[in-house]
């Protein structure tokens, strides 16, 4: 592919995301070390509200991370040793890592190789009696088909917990994905689609359990006028005030942002599609808004991946793999049983999938500048 308004060489890196503050941000951090007041202070709490309003739920708690989030909505969950907690295979370690943590055990179910999300069929084939719940991850800021997982586990009476660290602003027939679930978690790590360098938050509309995650992340404390209670084992996953800044100022664009980030997504796809071994990601269907938090595009099995994302760096364009394959790491396979190529659809993804540069920093002469490079590197490497 040739296109006479991409550049031949680029003079700066094209990488996978890339996040600036202005002088208003810096403004309000030099607010906060000010105040003295730097953790669980007001500036949590204003992000707390304006992303549960946002999100439309009633309670949201903000933590540390977003595996903390993760961890901490199992342990309100009630989830325990002995229990079988179901997630997609093709995911970030981190899903699977806090059920293991709770001496529970995961049951890695494979994805769809459109959407590479949850299989609803290869889900209802892995329910059990021990099954207490199961973690729905929107992938790359996908929704998960939810309704198809809630015809499935509704009946069953299974909860559901939205791993929506990657779909912050994704919407599901005009609503948050983040809605379907008991509760759902999202992520403020530099890759996701609002940042504050580290942290996290769990929303929900259940009061009880707010109550207790809110608790939980303070080592289990509550203050009842001077006097300070423990009232369970806890954790200190608490949010810095300084981080909480940074996630305020960029919510209000969030809507922007993540317009952006699919014009950037459609104009890629347009450029990409007639490329022969590479697939662009599936159209999303009708209804669904997807973030893009990562574009992420799947080579033919004759493209050397190694040499592909190589032959694109030597073009200053940061590639990475896709994710990974839960069943075929070493700290799932002994827990799990499972060998390489277990998870068959997972396990392709994992060897073939590339994740390219989209973010709204990007222009529209950067989109043409990676396609041709990508076309480049497909010659170079098959």
């Amino acid at each position: 592919m040739t296109s006479r308004s991409a550049p031949q060489t680029t003079p700066k890196v094209l990488r996978l995301a890339d996040h600036r503050f202005g002088p208003d941000v810096l403004a309000g951090v030099e607010e906060v070390l000010a105040s003295g007041q730097l953790t669980l202070g007001p500036r949590v709490a204003e992000f707390e509200h304006a992303v549960a309003a946002h999100v439309g739920v009633a309670h949201a708690v903000a933590v540390s991370s977003g595996t903390a989030a993760l961890h901490l909505a199992l342990v309100g969950l009630g989830i325990a040793p002995g229990d079988e907690v179901v997630l997609p295979d093709f995911t970030h370690p981190a899903t699977g890592n806090v059920v293991l943590h709770r001496g529970a055990r995961p049951v890695l179910v494979d994805v769809d190789p459109g959407t590479y999300n949850l299989d609803a069929g290869a889900l209802e084939r892995a329910l059990t009696p021990r099954t207490r719940l199961v973690i729905a991850v929107d992938l790359f800021g996908l929704p998960a088909d939810y309704p198809a997982l809630e015809k499935v586990l509704g009946p069953r009476g299974i909860p559901i917990l939205c791993d929506a660290a990657c779909s912050l602003g994704a919407e599901l027939s005009g609503e948050s994905p983040a809605r379907r679930g008991e509760a759902a978690i999202f992520s403020f790590h530099p890759r996701k689609i609002l940042t504050t360098g580290e942290g996290g938050m769990i929303v929900t509309d259940n009061p009880g359990l707010a109550t207790r995650l809110a608790r939980l992340r303070n080592h289990g404390f509550e203050r009842r006028g001077e006097q300070a209670v423990f009232h369970e084992l806890g954790f200190n996953y608490r949010m810095s005030d300084v981080l909480a800044v940074l996630g305020s100022a960029q919510l209000p664009r969030l809507t922007e942002i993540v317009d952006r980030r699919n014009y950037l997504a459609r104009l890629l796809s347009a450029r990409l599609e007639p490329l022969e071994g590479i697939r662009a990601p599936a159209t999303p269907a009708e209804g669904v808004r997807p973030t893009f938090q990562a574009y992420v595009a799947v080579l033919d099995e004759e493209v050397d991946r190694g040499r592909f994302i190589a032959a694109l760096a030597d073009k200053s364009i940061e590639s990475t793999i896709g994710t990974y394959a839960l069943h075929a790491q070493p700290s799932f396979r002994e827990v799990c049983g499972t060998e390489p190529g277990d998870v068959p659809v997972s396990w392709m993804l994992a060897q073939r999938s590339v994740a390219l540069p989209l973010h709204p920093s990007l222009s529209e002469t950067d989109i043409l500048w990676i396609a041709e490079s990508v076309s480049s590197a497909l010659e170079e490497t098959t």
